[in-house]
């Protein structure tokens, strides 16, 4: 039997090879720490490596270094691809791709997700081949233009940004350079919101839609030059390859630039050019190169794009189907259809991957689109013409090869902030199981390959697709109630969920990580599906405690997120009187209602009852008199007790004990400080876990040794958030279930 299309195939089988392959923790398949070459004694080292890609933003600069080694007593050390972050000041020398470079400074790992939902860095990296972190304190350029093709090619970056940035503006001229060079340090956070609010992300990325357009269209000028078909084919793959270099070498250029070899060359041997079999082919180099791409969000999009418009979109809508009229209205309404069904064919195929990966949709997306599409092509040429032309002298020449592009980007950016203005602009969906997305895909691929035609097979087909939806966008609880101490380095932050539709936040700050709340908290909100927020309990006004929920409540006064809150529940406390009041402002503009709550304060949901032990009256300072929480669900309780100290935690105890309330476990006061969670407290409450939240090699030496002697000495588990990231119980109804997002691996 002939298999149709052996390459894809082949490709399906790759990836299914290299999947299982993953699965055993082989390093060149996985996500498995890396170990250093060497014993490392020391925290600090020098290494040493051409730079061949390099980030700006406004106060640091990322280089990435390959052929890298570490220099110890003398002696060089290979090591895999390093991620250096510096201070812009301490770029003494000007530093460019291709250039030897040494750096002093702690060597780590890359990182994990500490936290569901949130960035995870190793995910992103290990895929490019860059498996270590390096916080540069000194650095020194060894030898200038080491590899001079890198070089050469950040110095056209350059000259290309200066130009961009003279022709559109530095504004526009950020997005630009976004689209055209992939440089995203100066896009600016607005213009990166307005484009998700929009549902067009893509736009911003360099993506096989950007080189097709790019390469096709300089085929066709050359061939208009009376360049011969081979020879204007041949000039075309270089140029892409050499763009494709320039860019990055992202996963989506990279299947573009295979791609559109492939096409040349059949084109050159008059071979008939297979979408999907070139397709396929790009798959297998790309993972054959690093399988870790069958894991990353960029090369499932790319490719699910293509897929799209190469196996949905002829089955739904096969072409030649539907006769248009040859007037005006037939071409417009010919090239909406077009638009329609590709639309719909790439967003079948996209949408479990986007929900997976980034746990909410644009609502207005799909019609955003089909506005925004049929221009971008434009925007392109624009954006290479008045970059080009800018690096000529005068303005005029710049301005106008850029005109295009600017009234382009205005009608991009007006329809951003319109819809951003609408009632509902972002759509929380959670993230689903993966079974669930394979069921989607399931059914999806049952309908595409099922030929037969008639009323009652497309009621059936219309059925499955809905119902393949609707399982894709549930979400299960994983229990009666769960509750997840989140890791937000040296703070405090805990979710409080029953089933699904209930969701109350305790904290929600941090004194290391910067902007916990956009995140660290918020993904999580959203990767677990919460769209609204019942209650927020601020323990004290300490910015540990408090700094992330007033940026939650900023972005959803600004329209930054999907996210709504309910309610606040605060404590008065005369010395933090203008903290809170602060609070409360951004609270009610945020659309919350304000509560004050103190010892007695009861709010209940259900079964589920949290009641306030502490502050007895706002006299008390701010830490004695943090708001002391006993969260009780049927059998099951938690305390949270803030940073409480002195006469609150008497207080506390003295009423645990008259009232006879245990708990099963206990979010240990003060981030595990020497004196906080006595003996009493602990004889009073005899929980059998303890949750300590505290940064990494944080200041204050949190938690302490003393306090880790007297939870140990009651025979208690004890999980830390800086040692295991965010910690879950989920109590199901009979017994809590304790898991952690990892335990810390060091280098030795």
């Amino acid at each position: 039997m002939k298999i149709k299309r052996p390459l894809c195939t082949a490709a399906f089988i790759w990836a299914a090879v290299l999947w299982l392959l993953g699965r055993t923790g082989l390093d060149f398949f996985s996500f498995a720490s890396p170990d250093p070459p060497i014993k490392i004694e020391k925290e600090k080292v020098v290494a040493t490596g051409t730079v061949y890609q390099k980030d700006v933003y406004d106060s640091i600069t990322n280089l990435y270094l390959r052929n890298s080694n570490l220099i110890i007593q003398e002696k060089k050390y290979p090591i895999e691809n390093i991620k250096v972050t510096l201070e812009n000041q301490k770029l003494t020398d000007s530093v460019f791709q291709g250039d030897l470079t040494a750096v002093y400074g702690s060597l780590e790992q890359i990182p994990r997700a500490s936290n569901p939902g949130q960035f995870d860095e190793r995910s992103y990296y290990y895929p490019r081949k860059v498996k270590w972190y390096l916080e540069g304190m000194e650095f020194q350029v060894i030898r200038k233009k080491e590899n001079q093709v890198l070089y050469i090619q950040s110095q056209i970056r350059e000259r290309m940004k200066e130009g961009i940035q003279k022709a559109f503006g530095e504004e526009k001229g950020g997005i630009i350079q976004a689209m055209v060079l992939g440089e995203k340090g100066e896009l600016g956070q607005e213009n990166k919101l307005l484009f998700q609010i929009m549902g067009t992300s893509h736009v911003l990325a360099i993506s096989g839609m950007h080189l097709s357009v790019l390469g096709w269209g300089f085929y066709k000028l050359l061939v208009k030059m009376r360049l011969s078909v081979k020879a204007a084919g041949i000039l075309a793959a270089a140029a892409m390859v050499f763009y494709g270099e320039l860019t990055g070498s992202g996963a989506a250029a990279v299947r573009a630039v295979i791609m559109f070899a492939v096409s040349i060359g059949a084109l050159l041997l008059k071979r008939t050019y297979d979408f999907l079999s070139a397709l396929s082919l790009s798959a297998i180099l790309l993972l054959a190169e690093s399988p870790l791409y069958l894991y990353d969000s960029s090369f499932l999009l790319s490719f699910g794009a293509v897929l799209g418009l190469a196996a949905v979109h002829p089955v739904l809508f096969p072409p030649g189907k539907k006769k248009y009229k040859t007037n005006l209205w037939g071409k417009v309404k010919k090239e909406l259809d077009a638009g329609i069904f590709s639309s719909i064919s790439v967003w079948s195929i996209l949408l479990p991957i986007s929900m997976y990966f980034f746990y909410e949709l644009s609502v207005w997306g799909f019609l955003v689109n089909l506005l925004i599409l049929p221009t971008v092509g434009v925007l392109l040429i624009s954006g290479l013409a008045g970059g080009i032309l800018g690096l000529l002298p005068g303005l005029l020449l710049a301005r106008a090869g850029a005109l295009p592009g600017i009234l382009i980007l205005e009608f991009y950016i007006h329809i951003g902030k319109s819809v951003q203005k609408l009632p509902v602009f972002l759509w929380i969906t959670g993230k689903p199981d993966i079974w669930q997305c394979l069921f989607y895909y399931g059914i999806l691929a049952g309908i595409l390959l099922i030929k037969k035609k008639g009323k009652r097979i497309f009621a059936g087909k219309l059925a499955a697709m809905t119902a393949a939806l609707c399982l894709l966008f549930l979400r299960f609880p994983e229990g009666r109630l769960k509750v997840t101490f989140l890791d937000v380095g040296q703070g405090d932050c805990a979710c409080i969920q029953q089933g699904k539709d209930v969701c109350y936040i305790i904290d929600g700050g941090s004194s290391t990580i910067s902007r916990a709340g956009q995140y660290r908290i918020l993904p999580f909100l959203k990767e677990q599906g919460i769209r609204t927020v019942d209650g927020i309990f601020v323990s004290h006004m300490d910015e540990d405690h408090v700094n992330g929920i007033l940026e939650i409540l900023e972005m959803i006064k600004e329209r930054k997120t999907g996210l709504k809150v309910e309610r606040l529940f605060l404590s008065k406390c005369k010395e933090t009187r203008e903290q809170r009041e602060q609070l409360e402002e951004a609270g009610k503009k945020a659309g919350c209602e304000i509560y004050y709550i103190e010892k007695g304060s009861e709010i209940s949901s259900g079964n589920l009852k949290i009641t306030c032990l502490s502050p007895e009256n706002q006299e008390m300072g701010s830490n004695e008199g943090s708001q002391a929480l006993y969260i009780e669900m049927e059998e099951c309780a938690l305390l949270f007790t803030g940073d409480i100290e002195g006469e609150g935690e008497e207080d506390m105890i003295s009423l645990c004990e008259n009232a006879e309330k245990r708990c099963d476990i206990l979010k240990v006061a003060h981030h595990g400080s020497k004196n906080s969670t006595p003996d009493k407290l602990l004889d009073v409450l005899q929980p059998q876990a303890a949750v300590i939240s505290c940064g990494e090699e944080n200041l204050y030496g949190h938690p302490h040794q003393e306090l880790i002697e007297r939870l140990n000495a009651r025979e208690m588990q004890i999980y830390e958030t800086k040692e295991q990231g965010a910690v879950s119980a989920v109590w199901d109804g009979e017994k809590i279930r304790m898991t952690f997002q990892y335990e810390k691996s060091v280098i030795e």
